[in-house]
């Protein structure tokens, strides 16, 4: 019984310090940030990428939207690099003011098309990655052009463009809490902030030379490897805004957080196997924490777990266990914007418990991926939403 009660306290000590260390960045993002003062904002020449892998269903609609910009026309392009799309798409993007690269990968993966787009492009200040579904304000460069100023990468927010069903509206949530966690949180203590995919702003030299050393479906982990290793600060907007569609169905969602758990993994023993003593720095360091393949919906899991086998075994150990969810649950609420608690928030707590499961689903299937060594890059299908209208 001793070995059981041994383990008990070195599984509640590792997860509280990972609860704790969520709790410490939820709080600093409760504090604003002091804006730099920028005495000269020069207009920078802008390429926003979009990599398209048979996106027929949404890049029309966001090439429209992107177009609609306010910033100087000369001084930003817009790049589609079609990777297996339609030929009537291809012609429909063919006849509007961009440029559009036509490429047929074998093995398709998003760092190859914003590869070869690099490869073709020349003369920017700034690249601009973007999901084929995205959309912004129309003051979206403007505001980018101001807040890169001084700095090489920037992540903007990233926010839900659609609440269509319950699934959509926790996926969006999540995103919220990740945002509150792994950006905000961490530049308002002077760490890099966490990239994410898509409304990320990159100095146009720095991503043209190094792009290339992504060879993986993770490339936005990859990427954020080598800025930790050569030191270079990721800032983060909060209040520059970039809508992405959220995942409507469960199964989807299923297969989309599996990839993800898998590009957490294979981040991790990425930046393990490239540890360098000599090149340790905060973020270095907060990186390789911060990507433990420990996700939090195990750590729920666990803590139910141990609620309930020492409800049942021994109550008083099991009160610590409560404490710990008390402060995790408090930690994820204060994680997520006040302006998301609305009805559909409330309605849709129901889909809670279903929703854990399915991420406890994706976990699974991403261990088979890593066993299997499955690298494949496996696009999320869209469902075009016109509920909401931004710009």
């Amino acid at each position: 019984m001793s070995l059981i009660f041994k383990l008990d306290i070195l599984l509640f000590i590792i997860t509280a310090i990972f609860t704790g260390y969520n709790l410490f960045f939820v709080l600093a993002a409760l504090f604003r940030q002091r804006k730099k003062e920028i005495n000269h904002v020069d207009t920078q020449n802008f390429a926003v990428i979009f990599a398209a892998y048979k996106e027929d269903r949404v890049i029309k609609e966001s090439v429209e939207s992107f177009l609609k910009q306010n910033y100087p026309q000369d001084k930003y392009t817009i790049v589609v690099v079609s990777d297996h799309m339609e030929e009537a798409t291809n012609l429909a993007l063919s006849q509007m003011p961009i440029t559009l690269f036509v490429v047929d990968f074998k093995d398709s993966m998003k760092h190859k098309s914003i590869s070869y787009a690099l490869d073709h492009l020349d003369g920017f200040d700034r690249a601009i990655i973007m999901d084929a579904d995205n959309v912004t304000d129309t003051d979206f460069l403007t505001r980018i052009n101001e807040a890169t100023q001084t700095v090489k990468v920037l992540q903007a927010h990233r926010t839900q463009k659609n609440k269509n069903t319950s699934v959509a509206i926790w996926d969006g949530i999540s995103e919220e809490i990740n945002n509150t966690i792994f950006r905000k949180g961490r530049v308002n203590i002077g760490l890099s902030s966490a990239l994410i995919g898509s409304g990320m702003v990159f100095d146009f030299e720095w991503l043209k030379k190094h792009m290339h050393e992504c060879k993986t479906f993770a490339e936005d982990k990859e990427l954020e490897a080598i800025l930790a290793r050569d030191n270079v600060f990721v800032d983060y907007s909060d209040d520059i805004y970039v809508y992405d569609e959220k995942t409507a169905r469960q199964d989807i969602l299923i297969r989309q957080r599996s990839r993800w758990f898998h590009a957490q993994i294979l981040a991790f023993s990425l930046i393990i196997k490239d540890f360098n003593p000599r090149k340790l720095n905060p973020s270095y360091i907060d990186k390789i924490i911060q990507w433990i393949p420990f996700p939090r919906t195990v750590r729920f899991l666990l803590i139910f777990l141990m609620i309930l086998f020492w409800s049942v075994v021994a109550f008083p150990v099991a009160i610590k266990w409560y404490i710990l969810l008390f402060v995790k649950i408090v930690t994820y609420f204060l994680a997520i914007p006040r302006k998301m608690y609305t009805r559909d928030f409330w309605s849709s707590i129901i889909q809670l418990p279903s929703m854990m499961i399915a991420l406890l689903r994706s976990y699974v299937e991403s261990i088979c991926r890593v066993k299997k060594k499955d690298m494949r890059f496996n696009n999320t299908p869209h469902h075009i939403t016109k509920e909401n209208n931004h710009g």
